[in-house]
């Protein structure tokens, strides 16, 4: 060994050294990249390479080097040097011991073989495939096979060291030779699978297989590990090879090896995998009858043999997605193949192997349920998707599932909003409910039927509790069983809200039995309802802790229920179950009482919120809960803010939404707004007696508490009628006046006096905007720039800018000129106030962590899109699509502002979504407004942003946004594609200038794409073979 080796030997075995520091590991770095730019480096690397004996470290630095070398530094090497260097790698490859060879080893050999491969074939090196076929038929099949697979990525692999040209010959040379690989592993295929059935090869005809190709793929010790390389090598090869090369033996052999085999569990999930790789290709595949009766034969396999791995059942689930998804429109013109498909499909299904695996098959019916409805065959399996519902309950329910519901974690993860067990019966609730789509009624019949045993449990402790029988209670309280009898009623209860929308009560053939089934359903409801507001439970002096949450979370599920029939359900509609109904909300929310889990109070608000504007009685008003809810007026504070806001979005709802079949005439509209105005005053009553005086510890108490609500009130209004917004706008203006008040007084040092203030004000705008005047309006955004204009603004006050942004980008979009007198100040202030504020600070974490550069930008476009006329005065006259506008730039220092602002953006290029926010913002206002076509920006910005574009198309950044910076370029090729070209020169591409001029020259976006796709590739490669 030379010394210079001897050098890199010892300086690789001390950098692996655990006591060798990092200083000295940059050091020692530092020193092999030198040995690497040495001209003998890749000689002495050569000579590592060939003994694979070699120290590891020194073999992989010395492969590590050579691939350097021949990616990179492939120019640099003489003719006779790269002929050396070929033979030498293909004669130590060819002579490895399979056995005892690493397959790591072996790939890396490989990959440097197909690297210069890449670079000669077919020119300097012709029999590059044939040497690769000839060693997969010698003794180290392999060995041929791995350097196959290994050419196959090189193929689809766009290295930065190869240009775009090259690329493409390589791939054009080697598709030429696929027929002919293709061909020759079929016949390997065939013969794996005479091998691992045991089974003569020779009872085959020569026309399908050469006999002599067993000696290199042999029945031995090695077949199993022979046979993975094979199929990965075919993996690869179908994932971008023409699938009508593919031949019928080709995929009849993949599916016989796909079948499990517990002697041979790897290659049953490798040939699962090649399958898989078909499915996922977008193009068409051949011999779909052979796939379709080949996939059948696997599925009825799998349901007949037991203990298959965990990994084949996962692939095998994959499998079956997939071929529903892409083969179900020829499956539906094979009878027989579906019916057996879809019979075999639900035996799959009903097999136990967990909760995880049931939903997942459920995945798999998806395009089944929904395809079966657009055909005409859905009658004939109805009885097969009515099986598959009862399947469904039985698994979702504890009286018939319990070993497997068990396992589930009915505890909150964190970053989730339900439980394990929730998430499951959510997704076998939504199959449930994509079969009622077509069926609702029958299959509403199917899940109500479940609800009998549960509720008759419930009952029974209500009747023990009734008759003094408290020793029989407490034993069935701390009984597991209790726990699941609450789940399962809960289940219905999910259910039936789930189904309830999609039933169909006005059907002449079901619409009776479906009535009949509400008006039961509703009694039990009621009656449950009943049960659990009487509180009997809770005022029992026992430990709940193993109960309640699944006791409070069927309290909560029983409202949801009432409120999904409530629309539906004639008896629930009568005034004294109204009446009842609210009785019973009146005890859950109504201060005093016994206190309830908050997801319960929530469901009743919600309940609450559907009876004052779905069903809105005409006795709302006068009945006690409304009265004492009235007279509470903000003294709710014991329930939940969304409670809250539930219950004053019913009464002002009741009191400003149109009475339902009432005549305009008999609205009384004066009477309801004064009784509005007199209930919002009294919510308010705490913020509007504020003296401006106070501290501001005690406006902080009232104000961002009762503002948040009402902003939630207020928006959920925003899509209301203009009578009930204008009364909401006379109620509320004295508050958001009050507002203003305190945000001009305090201004933005209190973050949160002043964020509550302007939610509150961008809810007034989102929902009241043409309400409370324009003048009102520009008053009003008038003090928030003023306000903010005149305090020094720091990163603290971000949420508050955010706010006042969206209000600002509001009235920029508003139609016609009323807003456009704004837009001086509101530009002022963004440009000299915000934007200075957030490139000052742009590697802040707080700037990050809000949307508030995008919000700035967000505006920008706004007022570029919808008031162009403030920068150009459009001529009356109409000429195609556009009004055509004056050439003379109205306000050129806002104009070139928000430019200048976005050139920013993209010549810093750190934000992926500003700067694709800059680059889909000039594209629309281009099209809309012939932006890259004005004087101004071609006399002072279109060379600037051509050559920033120019660049980030070649920075790392540029394949992010590859699309949209060759149309935005595009388009400014079309003003001037002079200055286009020019701009490529300057930024130094060392390419053709012919081939700028085809560039520059292109008449469409797709031709001008792709060249320029091949520019960017080819500028790449120069770059990295040059440095």
């Amino acid at each position: 060994m030379s010394s210079s080796l001897s050098v890199v030997e010892a300086l690789l075995q001390e950098f692996h050294q655990p006591a060798t520091h990092n200083a000295r590991k940059r050091e020692i770095e530092s020193e092999l990249i030198a040995f690497r730019g040495q001209q003998s480096a890749w000689q002495l690397s050569l000579q590592v390479a060939a003994s694979i004996e070699a120290n590891q470290y020194l073999w992989f630095f010395g492969t590590s080097t050579l691939e350097l070398w021949i990616s990179r530094r492939w120019n640099h090497l003489t003719a006779n040097d790269r002929i050396l260097l070929r033979e030498t790698l293909w004669n130590t490859y060819a002579n490895l011991s399979v056995a005892n060879v690493p397959r790591r080893q072996r790939d890396t050999f490989a990959q440097l073989i197909a690297l210069i491969g890449k670079r000669e074939f077919p020119e300097d090196h012709p029999n590059y495939i044939v040497h690769c076929l000839e060693l997969v038929r010698s003794q180290k099949f392999v060995l041929g096979i791995t350097l196959l697979r290994i050419t196959s990525e090189e193929v689809v692999n766009n290295r930065d060291c190869v240009t775009t040209e090259r690329q493409n010959y390589f791939h054009s040379c080697i598709s030429m030779c696929i027929p002919e690989i293709l061909d020759l592993l079929t016949k390997y295929l065939l013969i794996a699978v005479c091998h691992i059935n045991n089974k003569d090869i020779h009872t085959l005809p020569n026309t399908f297989v050469d006999y002599s190709l067993t000696t290199s793929l042999p029945n031995d010790n090695q077949l199993r590990s022979s046979l993975l390389e094979l199929l990965s090598c075919v993996q690869h090869l179908v994932s971008w090879t023409r699938t009508e090369l593919i031949s019928e033996y080709f995929l009849m052999s993949i599916l016989d090896l796909a079948q499990w085999r517990a002697s041979q569990p790897e290659t049953s999930l490798a040939a699962l995998s090649v399958l898989n790789e078909l499915m996922y290709l977008q193009k068409p595949l051949p011999h779909a009858l052979t796939m379709m009766t080949g996939v059948n034969g696997l599925l009825e396999q799998h349901n007949t043999t037991k203990q298959q791995s965990e990994m084949y059942a996962d692939k095998f689930r994959e499998l079956l997605r997939l071929y529903t998804d892409r083969y179900w429109s020829k499956m539906v013109q094979q009878n027989d193949l579906l019916e057996s498909f879809v019979k075999s499909l639900y035996c799959c299904t009903i097999s136990k192997n967990g909760a995880l695996d049931f939903t997942e098959k459920l995945e798999i019916w998806t395009p089944i349920v929904k395809g079966l409805v657009l055909s005409s065959k859905q009658s004939r399996y109805n009885d097969i998707l009515y099986q598959l519902v009862v399947e469904i309950m039985r698994r979702i329910l504890f009286e018939f599932n319990k070993s497997e519901l068990e396992l589930l974690d009915n505890e909150l993860v964190e970053e989730n909003t339900q439980t394990e067990w929730q998430q499951f019966l959510s997704q076998c609730i939504e199959c449930v409910a994509l079969v009622a789509e077509s069926r609702p009624n029958a299959v509403f019949t199917q899940v109500s039927a479940h609800w009998a045993r549960p509720h008759v449990y419930l009952l029974s402790l209500e009747s023990d509790l009734d008759n003094g029988k408290l020793y029989d209670l407490g034993k069935k309280l701390k009984c597991q069983a209790f726990n699941e009898y609450l789940r399962d009623l809960s289940t219905v209860c999910q259910a039936v809200v789930r189904l309830s929308p999609l039933l169909n009560a006005n059907s002449t053939e079901v619409g009776a039995e479906v009535t009949s089934h509400l008006k039961l359903l509703t009694e039990n409801l009621l009656a449950l309802l009943k049960f659990f507001t009487s509180n009997k439970i809770s005022t029992l002096n026992l430990d709940k802790s193993t109960f309640q949450t699944d006791f409070d979370y069927l309290y909560a599920q029983i409202l949801m229920a009432l409120r999904s029939i409530l629309p539906m359900s004639i008896s629930m509609r009568q005034d004294e179950v109204i009446q009842c109904l609210l009785d019973a909300l009146g005890i859950i929310i109504l201060p005093g009482n016994v206190a309830v889990a908050p997801i319960v109070a929530i469901s009743a608000s919600q309940l609450l919120l559907c009876i004052s504007t779905v069903i809105r009685p005409k006795c709302f008003l006068e009945t006690l809960l409304v009265a004492r809810l009235i007279q509470a007026g903000p003294k709710l504070t014991h329930l939940p803010s969304q409670c809250i806001a539930n219950i004053y979005k019913s009464l002002l709802g009741y009191l400003a939404l149109p009475w339902k079949n009432i005549e305009e005439q008999q609205q009384d509209y004066t009477w309801r707004s004064n009784h509005l105005c007199e209930y919002v005053k009294c919510l308010a009553q705490n913020l509007l007696e504020i003296d401006m005086h106070s501290s501001v510890s005690k406006i902080s108490s009232v104000m961002p508490n009762i503002l948040s609500i009402f902003s939630e009130v207020l928006e959920y209004f925003k899509d209301s009628c203009t009578s009930t917004k204008d009364m909401l706008a006379n109620a509320f203006k004295p508050i958001i006046t009050k507002t203003l008040m305190i945000f001009n007084n305090f201004g933005i040092s209190n973050s949160s006096l002043s964020i509550s203030a302007a939610e509150f004000s961008l809810s007034i705008l989102r929902s009241l905007l043409n309400q409370v005047g324009s003048q009102f309006i520009k008053d009003m955004i008038t003090l928030y720039i003023t306000v903010c204009s005149r305090e020094q603004l720091n990163l603290n006050q971000l949420t508050v800018l955010e706010k006042i942004l969206q209000m600002l980008q509001i009235i920029v979009q508003q139609p016609g000129n009323t807003w456009t007198t704004m837009l001086p100040s509101i530009l002022n202030f963004t440009i000299e106030h915000v934007l200075p504020l957030l490139q000052q600070h742009h590697d802040s974490s707080l700037v990050d962590g809000t949307d508030i550069s995008y919000m700035v930008y967000t505006l920008f476009d706004s007022v570029l899109l919808h008031k162009w006329q403030y920068f150009y005065k459009p001529h009356m006259q109409y000429n195609g699509s556009l009004l055509q506008s004056s050439s003379e730039n109205l306000h050129p220092e806002h104009f070139m502002a928000i430019l200048n602002a976005y050139g920013q953006v993209l010549v810093s290029g750190n934000d992926p979504n500003l700067v694709r926010k800059v680059l889909l913002s000039m594209q629309t206002v281009n099209e809309r407004w012939r932006l890259f076509q004005r004087a101004l920006f071609q006399d002072s910005l279109l060379v600037s942003f051509q050559r920033a574009l120019i660049n980030l198309l070649f920075s790392g950044e540029g394949s992010l946004h590859f699309d949209l910076l060759a149309n935005v370029l595009y388009e400014m090729g079309q003003v001037d594609n002079l200055k286009l070209r020019d701009s490529f020169v300057t930024a130094g591409f060392p390419v053709n200038p012919k081939y700028l001029d085809m560039i520059c020259l292109s008449t469409d976006i797709p031709t001008f794409s792709q060249k320029l796709s091949q520019l960017i590739q080819d500028a790449h490669s120069v770059h990295i073979t040059q440095t």
